[in-house]
């Protein structure tokens, strides 16, 4: 059986990975009318401000650099330096190679634990996140590619990827060391944020939302609460908790999510593959849940 404190850090991955996955959405939506850049520096800032004033309520403040610069440093490589690749590859490659590029964490994440933590995982997490690979593809398969693949494009994705899957080990070893977990993500966002200006002041462009515009503002404190502050809680309380595998194995349900929200929010069509794709999806994060629970059954 697990324990409460496991119990707590799975259901902190799913709400992270849920709030970021509807944030993906939310986020899409707002970009068609303000600059990307814009939005990710506001969004990242906001909750950045909101979390410092959390942390010295709770008495959490950093006191001497050795506390404030490795979790800094780890929000500008994820989610900055990730952001940077995923979003430049995207702009070079197909939405379809880089949706299943992505699939690929769930895949990535056991072993680069294993490898650099010596966190053991059973069997059935990739054999779980193949069977969801599978279904990932099934999601895609039918949909029409964003335009044509290209293979610088496909391997800046790929380094967004490893970018993400080597954060997670920073992460984990920060989350284990003995800190608060609320100071390292209030931190890991700092680092975000910073990372962010720097790109939308290259970009050489900052812009305000416009006053009038009532869902811009909805959607900003949405990316501000939830893909932000809920998604970057939950996620660091997650890698105080749990191993590396399961962190990565999470994020198998993106897409899923992903697909529902933006049928729900932005009218696309859910197809029949699509349906089928999220129950093969839903099926293999299952596998290891259903053997664990088997066994534990049998154990008694």
């Amino acid at each position: 059986m697990l324990s409460v404190r496991e119990r707590t850090g799975h259901l902190a991955q799913v709400m992270s990975v849920s709030a970021f996955s509807i944030g993906i959405i939310v986020q899409k939506g707002l970009t068609e009318r303000y600059s990307a850049a814009d939005v990710v520096v506001l969004q990242f800032a906001a909750a950045s401000v909101l979390m410092w004033l959390i942390c010295a309520r709770l008495g959490y403040l950093p006191r001497k650099l050795s506390e404030f610069l490795p979790a800094v440093m780890w929000g500008c490589l994820t989610p900055g330096c990730v952001f940077l690749f995923a979003s430049a590859g995207a702009q070079r490659t197909d939405g379809i190679s880089v949706v299943l590029i992505w699939g690929l964490m769930p895949l990535i994440g056991p072993f680069l634990g294993r490898l650099f933590l010596g966190e053991k995982f059973h069997w059935s997490l990739p054999v779980g996140a193949l069977v969801a690979f599978g279904g990932l593809f099934v999601l895609t398969s039918d949909r029409q590619a964003l335009g044509t693949g290209d293979m610088t494009g496909n391997i800046l994705v790929v380094a967004g990827v490893f970018s993400a899957a080597v954060g997670q080990i920073f992460g984990r070893q920060l989350n284990t060391s003995g800190a608060p977990w609320f100071r390292i993500a209030t931190l890991q966002i700092t680092g975000a944020t910073l990372i962010s200006l720097v790109v939308a002041l290259f970009d050489g462009n900052l812009t305000m939302l416009n006053s009038n515009d009532r869902e811009a503002f909805i959607s900003i404190a949405y990316l501000v609460v939830g893909m932000t502050m809920i998604n970057f809680i939950g996620y660091n309380l997650a890698l105080s908790r749990i191993q590396i595998a399961w962190i990565a194995f999470y994020s198998a349900l993106s897409p899923v999510l992903g697909t529902v929200t933006a049928g729900i929010l932005l009218g696309e069509l859910i197809r029949p593959f699509d349906v089928l794709g999220i129950v093969i999806i839903v099926s293999g994060v299952a596998i290891p849940h259903v053997l664990r629970i088997h066994r534990s059954r049998a154990d008694r």
